[in-house]
């Protein structure tokens, strides 16, 4: 069997791959994609790696840290029904109304979907941990200014 053709690298731990539906098999913070297509197409660790998620072609304005990451599921047969929305390494996403967030407007099944793995990447810490720390240096921040 030749491998899925999605997801497709576009940049450096960014990929693209169509919406192929919804599934209450997915929890709210959940994203599936086929197993063999995880394996073939990238480099994204499903143990490890959470991602963002967005409409290609649409500029996220959000900063990373008001973001919440998802969880990557790889589909197989203990999810049939997500399984059979992602034969071709489709992304999945749960049945929650809003998981792209605004400003985007809800996707369509077929719309390419941007997932974004650099933060995962180049941030290997517990994302909670990198919002404490850059939290704390703004609050020493503040308290170096002198008093107006």
């Amino acid at each position: 069997m030749p491998n899925p053709p999605f997801p497709l690298e576009t940049l450096r731990y960014w990929y693209v791959t169509p919406l192929g539906g919804r599934s209450y098999e997915l929890a709210v913070d959940q994203i599936g994609i086929l197993r063999a297509a995880l394996e073939a197409n990238t480099e994204l660790d499903p143990e490890v790696d959470r991602v963002r998620i967005g409409l290609l072609g649409q500029r996220n304005a959000r900063p990373v840290l008001f973001d919440e990451p998802f969880e990557l599921v790889p589909l197989d047969a203990t999810r049939p029904e997500a399984l059979s929305k992602s034969p071709l390494g489709e992304v999945v996403l749960p049945e929650a109304e809003d998981v792209i967030r605004r400003p985007f407007p809800r996707p369509r099944d077929g719309d390419p979907i941007l997932i974004n793995s650099v933060a995962a990447r180049r941030f290997p810490v517990d994302p909670k941990r990198l919002e404490e720390a850059i939290q704390a240096l703004f609050r020493e921040e503040r308290g170096r200014r002198p008093a107006s």
